[in-house]
């Protein structure tokens, strides 16, 4: 492979479409139940600038979804998601490069898993295919220096885990952070919630 070799791929839009439409369904009908409550009592510039801060924060998200993508090119393996830095893999420090398909969840359905690891087994890359399209990952796996190895049996993710120890983002193998972050993410939004229908006297209970 020479530096010349550049491949390129990029997430499905579709997940990005699904995202605008929840966004829309979600913030309409309550962005205009606010709107009822707080413009007879003249506060609806707050609802606007609630409605501001919410739609900057889904577009930032949006725009920095256009710019994921996974890159073989200039002697190396790069590539950023939505809410990680850039990641860079000089091509020569790769050792494996496996695909393994994965259960979803209890369903029969798979996704592939492509890791990239170095000499000592550490994760270097990974690519989770539900978010790619069709045939992405095992053109970024042959793209690469070192044969891939393909896993032809399905396995869960929990026995994906402990084949490729390393292999796991930080959030996928420590569900009691994960549920202490969504506990405080849904106080947040209670308490946010009652503080606005309070200060709109509307009616809680």
């Amino acid at each position: 492979m020479t530096d010349a070799t550049t491949l390129r791929i990029a997430p499905r839009r579709s997940l990005l479409i699904t995202a605008l439409v929840s966004i829309i369904v979600v913030l309409a009908p309550v962005s205009a139940v606010f709107y009822w409550y707080a413009v007879p009592r003249g506060q609806g510039a707050w609802v606007a600038l609630g409605q501001a801060i919410v739609i900057g924060a889904a577009l930032t998200v949006m725009f920095r979804q256009l710019t994921v993508d996974t890159v073989i090119a200039d002697g190396e393996l790069r590539g950023r998601g939505v809410f990680s830095p850039m990641v860079r893999v000089p091509l020569d420090k790769i050792a494996s490069v496996d695909l393994v398909p994965v259960y979803v969840g209890q369903s029969p359905e798979t996704v592939g898993q492509l890791l990239v690891r170095g000499a000592d087994g550490e994760r270097l890359y990974r690519l989770r295919g539900n978010f790619w399209h069709a045939g992405d990952l095992e053109r970024v796996a042959e793209s690469l220096p070192v044969p891939p190895r393909i896993v032809t049996e399905p396995m869960s993710l929990a026995e994906f885990f402990a084949a490729y120890p390393g292999s796991a983002y930080w959030f996928e193998n420590r569900p009691a952070v994960v549920g202490a972050l969504l506990g405080i993410a849904i106080a947040a939004a209670v308490g946010a919630t009652v503080w606005i229908m309070t200060l709109f006297d509307m009616p809680i209970g």
